[in-house]
């Protein structure tokens, strides 16, 4: 099948570099690695783009370590519109490789985005040819509980191996959208393609997500899925050299509108990494959103610096994918709506657990837009102590007019609890509660509260769209 090209005033749209040792077949293997890995990213950039034939890939099948260049090989590269290389040792100790980047770098520049690195293995930013030392890499590789690295697909790969279809998934939907946009601008007459430089990037859609460790590496590619298909701007969108960390570090923090972390049990011994980059987000004063697995136990957890990261005020317990949601409307702009009901000057204390903080900022920005006064509890941080929460939620109790529980994942016990002190408060007001309400969102198997109280009203959310029972209980406000 003919290919044709898909970014006009070029022959090729895809050039593949790569030393031959890497596309060796291993036994039990019918093709080597890389011509494997090519042959899947044709079929899934052939799928975005529309047809298997819509562009034109080039890939010398007889890539020789220190062969010199042959012409043919030469010309491609010239007159390529990206380039999709192999990075491993063999990448690095081929000089016919080096040449390849070299040339295709002093043609396009390294910060046009058109060099797309593929990780064959782990390498250290100080072992990276020097054009690439500030790009990131699709990592197709994952590190063991031991510390040792694997090679993903190894030594073909398995229908099951959800991290191999899914990061060349990633691959393909960026490069996919590299060449539409070169294609695009193509189209301009005499006019040369344009790069988005920093500048021109606002930090109002900008969401810095912080490195994480290796275990929540996937989970952070959710995220960034997710956030890059909504039109929101990722950094940091290039690896930072170990002598200017921080200083790199602290620039991209600067360029961002939200600092986003998602958090785990284990830390690196030597360099506690997360904390760092939190440390760096409070500094530069940036609003911070971080996120656990409901189901980690942190009784186990012996370092008391992550124990108190993880259990820190910003930290979100709920699924992925509702924290996905969070981080999006936390960026969006916040829309002016014209008080519809006459709550002026009313304030709902939202006593939310942290197991339904995800549900809690929901209905926090169901009131802003509402113009109802709110506040949350008081959270538990190396500078709170619980006589202070304690206080801070009696002080809440006392001086709110009404009260809304979120009752979705919080153990139905901190539920009874509340109520109860809700109960307690009353003699001590000077005025009764407008209403304490419930916001119920059932699922299977949720146990009953069991409690009859007659201020307390249930709000029934069966959906996660919350305004379906919220103006329910702004009825009950203006009564």
């Amino acid at each position: 099948m003919s290919m044709s090209v898909y970014v006009p005033q070029y022959q090729h749209d895809i050039f593949v570099s790569y030393a031959q040792i890497d596309d060796q077949a291993l036994i039990g293997a019918d093709k080597g690695w890389v011509t494997t890995l090519i042959n899947g990213l044709k079929i899934k950039l052939g799928q975005k783009l529309g047809r298997a034939d819509a562009f034109s890939l080039w890939m010398d099948s007889e890539a020789q370590g220190n062969n010199p260049v042959t012409p043919e090989t030469l010309k491609s590269l010239e007159s390529a519109a990206t380039m999709v290389l192999i990075l491993s040792p063999g990448y690095i100790e081929s000089q016919l490789c080096q040449l390849e980047l070299d040339t295709f770098i002093n043609k396009v520049g390294i910060s046009a985005g058109r060099v797309f690195i593929i990780e064959h293995d782990e390498m250290e930013i100080d072992e990276r040819p020097e054009g690439l030392k500030d790009l990131l890499g699709y990592k197709f590789w994952l590190r063991d509980d031991t510390g040792r690295i694997h090679t993903l697909a190894t030594p073909q790969p398995h229908p099951e191996e959800r991290e191999y279809y899914q990061r060349l998934d990633d691959l393909a939907h960026q490069l996919a959208d590299k060449l539409k946009a070169l294609k695009k601008e193509a189209k301009t007459i005499d006019k040369p393609p344009e790069v988005l430089t920093n500048s021109e990037i606002s930090p109002k859609n900008t969401v810095f997500i912080a490195k994480v460790t290796a275990d929540l590496e996937e989970r952070r590619n959710e995220v960034i899925r997710y956030l890059d298909q909504q039109g929101m701007h990722i950094l940091p969108n290039k690896e930072y050299s170990l002598t200017t960390i921080k200083q790199e570090l602290e620039e991209d923090l600067a360029k961002s509108c939200l600092f986003v972390q998602l958090l785990s049990e284990k830390i690196d011994p030597f360099f506690n990494y997360p904390q760092f980059q939190y440390e760096c987000a409070q500094a530069a004063q940036l609003p911070v959103l971080q996120w656990r697995e409901p189901a980690l136990d942190l009784q186990p957890i012996q370092d008391s610096v992550n124990r108190a990261l993880l259990q820190g005020s910003t930290v979100i317990v709920t699924e992925l994918v509702d924290f996905q949601e969070l981080v999006f409307k936390n960026i969006q702009p916040k829309k002016e709506k014209p008080a519809s009901l006459n709550t002026q000057g009313t304030w709902v204390f939202i006593n939310v657990a942290r197991e339904d903080r995800a549900l809690g900022e929901q209905i926090k920005e169901f009131l802003e837009a509402e113009s109802i006064d709110y506040s949350l509890p008081l959270e538990m941080t190396a500078e709170t102590s619980p006589t202070e929460i304690r206080e801070d939620l009696e002080e809440n109790l006392l001086a709110c007019d009404a009260v809304i529980v979120p009752y979705h994942k919080t153990p139905v016990k901190k539920i009874r609890q509340y109520l109860i002190q809700c109960r307690r408060m009353q003699p001590r007001r000077e005025q009764p509660l407008k209403v304490v309400a419930i916001f119920d969102q059932p699922w299977a198997d949720k146990p009953s509260i069991n409690m009859a109280l007659c201020q307390v009203q249930v709000l029934e959310c069966p959906t996660l769209q919350i305004e379906t029972c919220l103006p329910q209980f702004i009825r009950i406000l203006k009564t």
